[in-house]
Order: C-alpha cells, then structure tokens, then sequence
C-alpha cells in the first residue's frame, strides 16, 4: 500500500483540481460583465483544499519516518502540481483567452505565457504546501501513536 501511495494521491489530486478547473471555466464562460466570486465557486475551492489537506496528511500517516514524509509531500506535490497545473491550465484556456478577449487586446503568447506561469507556480506550492502537511501528518500519527493508553 505504501508504494501506492504517491501515485494514488497524485492521482486523487489531480482530479481534485480538474474539478475545480471545469466548474471556473464554466463559471467563466457563463460570466456576464466582470467576473465575481460566487459562493458556489469558493466552497468548491474550500472543498477541494480540504480534501488536499487530508490526501497529504493521509500521505504523511503512512511515511516510515519525518524524512520519507516530507519526500513523498514534495514529490506528490511536484507530480501533481504539473502534471495537475498543466490539465486545469488546459481546462480553462478557452474561458480565459476569451475573458482577457473582451477587455484587453494582447499579443496570442501572451495567454500560454500567464498558464506556464500559472503550471510552474502550481508546481512550486503543491511541493511545499504538500510536503509540510505530509510532514505535519507523519508528526500527528507519531504523536497518537507513543500516548500511553488511558
């Protein structure tokens, strides 16, 4: 199970962010004048970082020690936030190109350039969001783990 576990949660979060980015780029394309926050679309961001938290913490429960914590966190989270980052950056290109369209005349490369800035910085903090929750996670289970029984 413990080999699994990276690919698995990369796979799960992954997912997670495709979700999200399907619900945005239909937000997006159904905006009408500026685009607004809508509560639908917080709590679906809500919801997709808590299910996160709990993938990574989960990720952290089954490491072997602090170190492989923080390894698999940063490693789950590079893959994820890539591979992830390049899916959702996909998913919402039509919406975005036709957004910035409608208010702002841009060079063509301008829009693949903001999603590459958008995929690499996903990458930089899935890596380090995902490595200090798995490390918290792996520091929680060893904590329940030594109380002595009540």
């Amino acid at each position: 199970m413990r080999r699994a576990a990276i690919p698995i949660a990369m796979l799960l979060l992954i997912g997670i962010g495709a979700a999200e980015a399907r619900v945005s780029a239909q937000q997006i394309a159904e905006s009408v004048g500026r685009p607004r926050l809508e509560s639908a679309g917080v709590m679906l961001t809500a919801a997709g970082l808590l299910a996160s938290t709990v993938i990574y913490l989960v990720l952290g429960h089954l490491a072997t020690d602090d170190r492989a914590a923080l390894r698999s966190g940063v490693l789950t989270g590079v893959l994820a936030g890539l591979i992830g980052g390049a899916l959702r950056a996909l998913i919402i290109s039509g919406a975005v190109a036709e957004l910035v369209a409608r208010y702002a005349a841009v060079p063509d490369w301008f829009i693949t350039v903001a999603l590459v800035v958008f995929v690499v910085l996903t990458s930089v903090a899935s890596a380090v969001g995902g490595g200090a929750i798995a490390w918290t996670g792996r520091r929680i289970s060893r904590a329940a783990r030594s109380r002595p029984p009540a």
